[in-house]
């Protein structure tokens, strides 16, 4: 009986052992994840590129699973031109986690790179609906409409742009823009008048800087 009360309880530290063992390296793997992701993007901010897709590629060895290190891989990809690969590394970290806004949004900068603005509608409206808070997916949705000349819409998504961050003047701008190409004038001062008038700092900004010229 004390035999195999003794066994339990060998059986128990070793297993009490093993769990801090799995646990140690896995913080540790963790770690070193997040040391190489910053590296990472301390290598692209300074223009080493090809040491930052050095850098990405030994996270996505180590955790092939990880999203981030897909994502800023796509990045760097597009930044260089390469399209096909760009493609890729979104696809696999959407892949990875559907309900993430971001590979959507940088996605759809890639589809108005390559020509689709339509897919890039498509990808900025999946963006918007996994984070409907993020005023530069409106911005970017409110271009691709525009250069499909659906000026309704992108005035709708500026204005919501306008909405998210009341301290963009680009956003003011845009959706005046837009809305003068929908009402067929060369740009709807009237509108960021009537914004100025109520307070809005950025309006009148623009006001100043294109309505009066």
């Amino acid at each position: 009986m004390f035999s195999k009360l003794t066994d339990r309880n060998k059986m128990k530290k070793l297993l009490t052992l093993t769990l801090s063992l799995a646990l140690s390296v896995s913080v540790f793997a963790n770690n070193e994840i997040n040391s190489l992701l910053e590296s990472g993007k301390l290598s692209e901010v300074s223009g080493d590129f090809t040491e930052a897709i050095k850098l990405y590629k030994k996270v996505i060895s180590i955790d092939s699973n990880n999203y981030d290190a897909h994502l800023y891989l796509g990045n760097v990809y597009h930044t260089q031109n390469d399209y096909a690969s760009s493609l890729r590394e979104y696809n696999k970290a959407i892949k990875l986690d559907e309900t993430r806004a971001e590979a959507y949004f940088y996605r759809g900068n890639l589809q108005v790179d390559l020509g689709s603005v339509f897919g890039a509608v498509n990808d900025y409206t999946l963006a918007i609906n996994n984070n409907p808070n993020e005023m530069q997916y409106y911005m970017c949705r409110g271009f691709a409409f525009a250069n499909m000349g659906d000026f309704y819409n992108a005035v709708n998504d500026y204005s919501i742009a306008v909405q998210l961050n009341p301290e963009s003047s680009k956003s003011y701008y845009n959706m005046a823009k837009s809305q003068g190409m929908l009402e067929n004038i060369e740009l709807a001062c009237e509108k960021i008048t009537a914004l100025k008038d109520e307070g809005y700092v950025r309006a009148e900004t623009v006001f100043m800087n294109f309505c009066l010229i």
